[in-house]
């Protein structure tokens, strides 16, 4: 069974679903979902517990996407399990800043698949630096601060361990 997370405008719904099952389970209560019909690349009607529903989809290249049911618009987010941890790590490390200096730190244990800078080039906040596989995905770890790539702490194809220091970015003042 698959599990994604939902961020829906502010609420968050876990939802779990089979491939080939019609019945999905949005915070433990059990949905009947029958795909009526496609009307349109992004545009379905759907059955949802014997109720007509048209939902629209709108799909970006980020984890954020618009849906329209029945002509009310959300804001959605899909994501995993493991992405939802990988980014309450990020919260609890606050900015990364140590000293003036964007520390990026592997969430968990891992392999560092690619290194996105060099070292003497500048980043900007929220540039991906690099990229570390953990539990059959790959996250891509971003810069906390405006900076230069001070050092970089790893080689691409080497095993981490969670809390392992990457990257070091110095600020820029």
């Amino acid at each position: 069974m698959d599990k994604l997370i939902l961020h829906i405008d502010d609420k968050e719904y876990s939802a779990e679903f089979s491939e080939g099952n019609p019945n999905i389970i949005i915070n433990k209560k059990p949905f009947q979902v029958d795909l009526i019909r496609q009307m349109g690349e992004n545009i379905f009607s759907f059955s949802v517990n014997n109720r007509i529903c048209q939902i629209d989809f709108e799909f970006n290249e980020f984890d954020k996407s618009h849906i329209n049911l029945n002509g009310m618009t959300f804001d959605i987010e899909i994501t995993t399990e493991t992405k939802k941890l990988l980014k309450q790590y990020l919260k609890q490390s606050g900015s990364g800043k140590i000293n003036g200096a964007g520390i990026i730190k592997a969430p968990m244990p891992g392999l560092v698949i690619k290194i996105l800078v060099e070292e003497g080039k500048p980043v900007k906040k929220a540039d991906k630096v690099v990229i570390v596989e953990a539990m059959k995905m790959e996250n891509a770890l971003q810069s906390p601060i405006d900076g230069v790539v001070k050092l970089i702490k790893v080689k691409e194809g080497q095993a981490v361990e969670k809390d392992a220091v990457l990257i070091e970015i110095d600020e820029l003042t």
